[in-house]
C-alpha cells in the first residue's frame, strides 16, 4: 500500500493519455489527504449537456442575453454542479466549443439562416422546399439566357441571388418567376450582368463590352477597393445613356411602348448598375427623336456596333417594321458605321431570331412533355413563361396557342436538329422545371423517365443538362441544410 503524498494528488497506474482517477485507499479518514475531484473527469449523467439552439450566421445572429460562460467559470462549476445555473453553464460552454470545430458550408454562398430556427425537421423541411421552387425558377432563366458557360453561370448566381433565397428561407416576400415575372427579369438581368448578360435582351451585347457597374472595380484597382474609378463610372453612363435612348427610340417608332418593352428597358438599365439617382433619370427619360439625339464624341467601335445589333434585335423581336428600320440606319450613320455593317448587322439579327424561335419552341415542348400530369397548373404556367423568354415575340402567340388549349404534346422528332449548345439549353430548361415542383424521390423516377424520351426525340444521349441542373441544386441546398442543423 502506497504512503500518502500531501499536495500531490495521486494519479493511476495507467499508460500516460489516460483519464486521471483517484488511487483506492485503505486508511482512516484522519490520515488521508483531501483531493479535489479532477477536471478532466468525466461528467455525472445529470450533467449531460442540454440541447442548445445552432449557432446562428453572423449577420443574423441574434442578441444573446449574457456572454458565453469563460472556461475558467466552467471549471468551477464543475467542481460544484449541484446548481441549475452551472448545467446551464456547463451545456452552454460544450456547445460552444462543439460549433468552433463545425466545418464551414462549402456550397452555400450565401446566408440562408432562419433566425433561431429550432430543431423542428417539419420547419426545416418547409423553409428548404420554398428554396427548391425559386432556384428551379432561377435556372429556367440562367439556361435559357444562352450563357457561354451554363455552369459557371449557375455558380455565379448564387451568390448574386443571395438575399432572395435568404427570403425564401426565412418566409419573407421575395420576386419569384411565378409570382412578379416582370419584376423577377428586371433582377434576374441585373443579376447576371457581370456573369453572363442573356443573349435575347437588347443590348445586352452592349454590356458584355463592359458597359457595366456591376463587375465593381476592374484592374489593379480591385486589389485595394471594390469601387469602380470615376473615369469607368463616366464610361458606363455615356455608353449605357446612349445604348438605353436608342433602345428606347427604336421600341417606340411604331408607336407606345407596352409593358413588355418597358420591361425590356428596365432590364437593361438595371443591368448597367448604375447609381440609383442615375438610373431613376434614365428610366424617366422620355423617347427621344432619333434625328435629334446626340451622339459626342469619338465612340469605341466595339460598344458601338454592339449598340447596333441590339437595336436590329429590338427591331426583329417582332418583325422589323419600316419605321424602325430608318430610325436604326439614321443611328448607324450618327455612329459612324457603313451601310454594309448596317445591313450585315440587320442579317445577323434575323438569324439569331430564327435560331431562337426553334430553341423555344423545343423547351415549350420539352417542360409541358416532361410536366403533362401538372397540366392545366404548374405545367401550363412554367411551360408558358418559359415560351416567354424563350420565343420572340412575333411567334409566341402561335407556338403558346396550343399550351393554353391544352393540346398534348407528340415527340415525333419535329426539333431534330438542333445545335448541341441549343440541346443543352432545352434539356436543361426541361428538367429545372420538373425539380422546380419538388418532386419526391419516386416521381423524380418518373420525371427523368420522360426526361430521357425528350433527350431521345432531339437526338441527344448525353445527361450532362440534368445532371448539371441537378448537382447544381443539391448542393445549394445541402449548403443552407447545413445552417438548419
Amino acid at each position: 500500500m502506497r504512503k500518502p503524498h500531501p499536495g500531490n494528488a495521486p494519479g493511476s497506474t495507467s499508460t500516460p493519455g489516460q483519464l486521471a482517477i483517484c488511487s483506492h485507499r485503505e486508511m482512516p479518514d484522519c490520515g488521508s489527504v483531501v483531493q479535489l475531484v479532477p477536471m478532466v473527469a468525466p461528467l455525472p449523467p445529470e450533467l449531460e449537456p442540454l440541447e442548445a439552439p445552432p449557432l446562428l450566421e453572423p449577420e443574423l445572429e441574434l442578441e444573446l442575453e449574457a456572454a458565453p460562460p469563460s472556461v475558467a467559470s466552467v471549471v468551477e462549476r464543475l467542481r460544484h454542479p449541484g446548481s441549475r445555473g452551472a448545467r446551464r453553464d456547463i451545456a452552454r460552454w460544450c456547445q460552444r466549443m462543439e460549433d468552433r470545430e463545425r466545418p464551414p458550408s462549402r456550397r452555400a454562398k450565401f446566408s440562408a439562416t432562419v433566425p433561431f430556427m429550432p430543431k423542428d425537421t417539419d420547419l426545416a423541411t418547409a423553409a428548404l422546399d420554398r428554396l427548391v421552387a425559386v432556384l428551379g425558377e432561377d435556372a429556367i432563366f440562367v439556361l435559357a439566357s444562352g450563357a457561354r458557360d451554363p455552369k459557371e453561370a449557375l455558380e455565379g448566381i448564387l451568390m448574386r441571388r443571395g438575399y432572395a433565397y435568404t427570403a425564401a428561407v426565412q418566409g419573407q416576400p421575395h420576386t419569384r418567376m411565378t409570382t412578379h415575372f416582370d419584376a423577377w427579369v428586371v433582377e434576374m438581368a441585373r443579376a447576371l450582368a457581370p456573369i453572363a448578360p442573356p443573349v435575347w435582351v437588347p443590348m445586352m451585347e452592349v454590356v458584355r463590352e463592359k458597359v457595366t457597374l456591376e463587375i465593381g472595380a476592374r484592374g489593379l484597382r480591385s486589389l485595394f477597393s471594390s469601387k469602380p474609378s470615376e473615369k469607368e463610372v463616366a464610361r458606363v453612363k455615356r455608353y449605357g445613356s446612349l445604348a438605353v435612348r436608342v433602345l428606347r427610340a427604336v421600341l417606340s417608332s411604331d408607336g407606345e411602348l407596352d409593358g413588355e418593352e418597358r420591361t425590356t428597358v428596365a432590364a437593361v438599365i438595371a443591368s448597367l448598375g448604375l447609381p440609383e439617382a442615375d438610373a431613376n433619370a434614365l428610366y424617366a427619360e422620355p423617347p427621344v427623336a432619333v434625328a435629334t439625339m446626340d451622339v459626342y464624341g469619338e465612340l469605341d467601335v466595339a460598344v458601338a456596333a454592339a449598340i447596333l445589333r441590339g437595336a436590329w434585335l429590338a427591331a426583329a423581336w417582332d418583325s422589323v417594321d419600316s419605321r424602325e428600320e430608318q430610325t436604326i440606319k439614321v443611328v448607324g450613320q450618327k455612329m459612324g458605321i457603313t451601310n454594309d455593317d448596317v445591313e450585315s448587322a440587320r442579317k445577323d439579327a434575323i438569324a439569331r431570331i430564327d435560331a431562337r424561335r426553334k430553341a423555344g419552341l423545343a423547351a415549350v415542348d420539352a417542360v409541358r412533355y416532361v410536366l403533362s400530369d401538372r397540366c392545366p397548373v404548374l405545367g401550363v404556367q412554367l411551360a408558358s413563361l418559359a415560351g416567354t423568354l424563350m420565343l420572340p415575340r412575333r411567334w409566341r402567340e402561335e407556338a403558346l396557342s396550343a399550351v393554353t388549349q391544352g393540346i398534348p404534346v407528340a415527340l415525333a422528332k419535329r426539333h431534330h436538329g438542333l445545335e448541341a449548345e441549343e440541346r443543352l439549353e432545352v434539356l436543361g430548361v426541361a428538367w429545372a422545371a420538373a425539380l422546380a415542383d419538388d418532386p419526391t424521390v419516386g416521381r423524380r423516377a418518373l420525371l427523368r423517365a420522360r426526361w430521357e424520351r425528350v433527350a431521345e426525340d432531339l437526338g441527344e444521349d448525353d445527361p450532362a443538362a440534368r445532371e448539371l441542373v441537378e448537382h447544381w441544386m443539391s448542393e445549394a441546398l445541402a449548403g443552407v441544410a447545413r445552417t438548419l442543423q
